[in-house]
């Protein structure tokens, strides 16, 4: 909210005391408009000024009137703007408006909902990839936690439709629901599919079951934490040089290359080609480990044969000036 619209109430009881006091001069003591309004303005801001006109009895008792009530209201109003300032709500607001503009320019862009600690770590994940997103939480502690960081965020229920349009849901190019409760992200997911139909939504699920529930509602993908973890603790139990070569893959900040996927354009020229003749490897330096074809399927050892077709998305291994190399190639 406008922080100046606490003043309100003070300026219209203000502008009350100056119109009735105008008129009230001019009844009484039969003076011009001006000289009424004159006379009420010096009684209200306390001046010091000599009366206009010499008052009647009746006058100097209207004048008491009006310094009781109008300079209490002036004095109201001036605390209220002290207030104002010392709380820092004008430079609140102003940075609030500044958020809202820059939400409101993102495009292709995702959406957290809810912050504990799974949103949190999708956060970082997204900050190191250098991937732009909103956070949509009620918890009033995440303005203190992501302003100084520049990252845009809503406060409010995450299940509100006014909240995920205010979050940029219709320019999103995804949206990822981390509550705790599994109601709360079955919600959330029926209203993003509403808002935007092609949106790509991956949804946490607390409990197995919930699983084909969040799926029919519109979530592309799900993810069951403590089915993840089980496996996970497994595969590091009797895998972990496999376990900690991924890891370091996939999360290794300290590392030039990554895991990425790119999706072939329709319009792209090497359609048709072979990965040998478009010479993939040759000239952007990124290897091609898996081929997933527009139906779904996955070409899991893809060879110099290995034939390029529309829809097809490709997950490479390589630095980050490769991927984007490979990316203009496919362009």
């Amino acid at each position: 909210m406008n922080p100046f619209r606490r003043l309100l109430p003070a300026l219209i009881m203000l502008f009350v005391v100056a119109i009735a006091g105008t008129i009230g001069y001019r009844l009484i003591e039969s003076w011009s408009f001006l000289d009424s309004l004159y006379m009420v303005i010096i009684t209200l801001f306390t001046v010091g000024f000599q009366e206009v006109h010499a008052l009647s009895p009746l006058g100097k008792l209207f004048t008491i009137i009006i310094i009781v009530a109008g300079v209490g209201v002036a004095v109201y109003a001036g605390t209220q703007l002290v207030e104002i300032i010392i709380e820092g709500e004008i430079l609140g607001y102003s940075r609030r408006k500044k958020m809202d503009k820059k939400i409101k320019d993102m495009k292709n862009h995702y959406i957290i909902c809810g912050y504990g600690r799974t949103g949190h770590q999708v956060g970082a994940e997204f900050d190191a990839a250098r991937v732009p997103y909103v956070v949509v939480d009620r918890k009033q502690g995440i303005e203190e936690q992501l302003g100084p960081r520049n990252i845009p965020y809503i406060v409010g229920d995450i299940t509100s439709d006014e909240n995920l349009i205010k979050a940029g849901i219709k320019a999103a190019r995804g949206l990822i629901t981390t509550a705790d409760s599994d109601v709360a992200n079955l919600y959330v997911t029926l209203s993003a599919r509403v808002l935007n139909p092609n949106l790509y939504i991956v949804a946490r699920a607390s409990e197995i079951e919930t699983e084909n529930k969040l799926v029919m509602a519109g979530a592309n993908r799900v993810i069951a934490p403590y089915y993840i973890s089980g496996k996970r603790m497994a595969a590091l139990a009797t895998r972990p040089v496999t376990s900690d070569f991924l890891d370091m893959v996939m999360h290794g900040e300290s590392l030039e290359f990554s895991l990425n996927e790119v999706t072939i354009p329709d319009n792209s020229p090497l359609i048709n080609k072979t990965i040998s003749e478009a010479e993939i490897r040759h000239k952007s330096g990124a290897l091609v480990l898996a081929i997933r074809r527009a139906d779904g399927t996955f070409d899991l050892q893809p060879d110099s044969s290995s034939p390029i077709a529309k829809g097809d998305t490709f997950v490479v291994i390589g630095t980050q000036e490769q991927a984007v190399e490979l990316d203009k190639m496919l362009s």
